[in-house]
């Protein structure tokens, strides 16, 4: 059902594309008031400052997503798409760690980087037996995001080879 008016083929498309949007959309909205950003958790006191961290919130509930989706739709995508070099850089230095890396030649692509940062988050896939979720996603980009700050400032500095 729409009120939205509807005269052409073309506009029932447009209507039923909207629609199969919807799950897309709730799916973000549980990233961001529980998935990964607990937004509801603030103890903020002022509605200005809320409306700031919640809008911040909603940008990584976004990403988090984005990555979610692009890693079990478009698996092959180069994961440059998505991520900044220093992000690939540090995800492949902390896979270094692990006894047996698994570290492909040639291009990371989405689907493996995105599980490389769930793994960072807790993901083993071994409970669910499914793909990587929001939650351990978001604290896997938690846990990467300092590795790769310091990679950035690093090269910025001129110490990294």
């Amino acid at each position: 059902m729409t009120n939205h008016p509807i005269t052409t083929l073309e506009d029932a498309c447009l209507v039923v594309f909207g629609y199969t949007q919807r799950w897309r959309i709730e799916e973000f909205h549980r990233t961001w008031k529980q998935g990964g950003c607990n937004v509801e958790a603030t103890q903020l006191q002022t509605s200005e400052h809320v409306k700031r961290w919640a809008t911040l919130l909603a940008a990584v509930a976004m990403r988090i997503e984005r990555l979610k989706y692009l890693s079990r739709n478009q698996p092959d995508l180069p994961a440059t798409e998505e991520l900044s070099r220093y992000e690939i850089d540090a995800l492949i230095l902390k896979r270094r760690k692990r006894k047996n890396p698994g570290i492909p030649d040639g291009i990371l692509t989405i689907g493996i980087a995105t599980q490389w940062i769930a793994e960072l988050g807790g993901y083993t896939g071994k409970s669910s037996g499914g793909p990587p979720g929001s939650i351990t996603i978001g604290r896997g980009l938690e846990r990467l995001a300092p590795v790769a700050e310091t990679l950035q400032q690093l090269d910025e500095a001129g110490l990294l080879r």
